[in-house]
């Protein structure tokens, strides 16, 4: 009896999903940060569609090419491919990096709130 319960404690611990293993003062940071965010946005595959695209595996892919998400023209012929470079110009002012696209968000001025956010956000998106 005592093997099973181990055995079950063991697949549900293992069942839930690995924690990241940057736990830094800036990851915290970029952790409250994402707040205002995850109102539109998932950092890992979800069924559920919110108003902005999904930001799983988000590092490495062109801008405006998530099959599932009906993109503005102006992000769609961007030629953006993301990466942590072109996250920092997005989240500084998104309508200067792609004039005419529709993210209704106005950006973050401080480089370092905006470095917080990009290393939550590498770290979360990834691909688990």
């Amino acid at each position: 009896m005592a093997a099973l319960a181990v055995a079950l404690a063991a697949s549900v611990v293992s069942a839930q999903p690995a924690a990241p293993a940057d736990q830094s003062a800036e990851f915290k940071r970029g952790r409250m940060l994402y707040i205002q965010c995850r109102a539109c946005h998932d950092l890992q595959p979800s069924p559920v569609e919110k108003v902005g695209p999904n930001l799983g595996g988000v590092i490495g892919r062109r801008a405006g090419s998530a099959a599932d998400f009906a993109y503005s023209p102006a992000l769609q012929a961007s030629k953006l491919v993301w990466d942590e470079a072109t996250l920092d110009r997005w989240l500084e002012k998104p309508s200067a990096l792609a004039p005419g696209n529709t993210m209704a968000f106005a950006g973050i001025a401080n480089a370092a709130d905006r470095a917080a956010l990009i290393r939550y956000i590498v770290l979360e998106s990834a691909p688990r």
